[in-house]
């Protein structure tokens, strides 16, 4: 018994190791399918953000420019009005469209963001 004690090292089997790797892959699995509907969800978020930034700054400027209801900003128009004088940019590399005063602004990408939230008349 004491020979067999000597021959025998610490440590694991390959067996042991495979499945720890097994759980630590599928935990990694995991945890990027979350952490990509969170970069996902986030994006949408920041787009719908912006949507409301240009739909504030339409306001804005259909009153110190007295325009009406059909009128359309161009996005020169809206840049003072907007944070750092700049015209937002999507978060997913889309572009907005102002459109006209009645009609809320819209994203090339996020074009379920663009159509919540407050209408534009508003």
């Amino acid at each position: 018994m004491n020979i067999s004690n000597k021959l025998r090292r610490g440590g694991f089997t390959l067996v042991e190791i495979m499945v720890v790797v097994a759980i630590i892959g599928l935990l990694m699995s995991v945890a990027t399918v979350g952490i990509n509907h969170a970069i996902k969800t986030a994006k949408a978020q920041t787009c719908n953000m912006n949507i409301e930034a240009i739909e504030g700054a339409k306001q804005m400027w259909m009153l110190e420019a007295k325009k009406g209801d059909n009128d359309t900003a161009t996005e020169d128009d809206l840049k003072v009005h907007l944070k750092n004088n700049a015209f937002p940019t999507c978060p997913s590399g889309g572009t907005y469209t102002s459109n006209n005063t009645t009609t809320r602004a819209t994203c090339s990408v996020h074009a379920a963001a663009s159509t919540s939230g407050v209408p534009a008349n508003q």
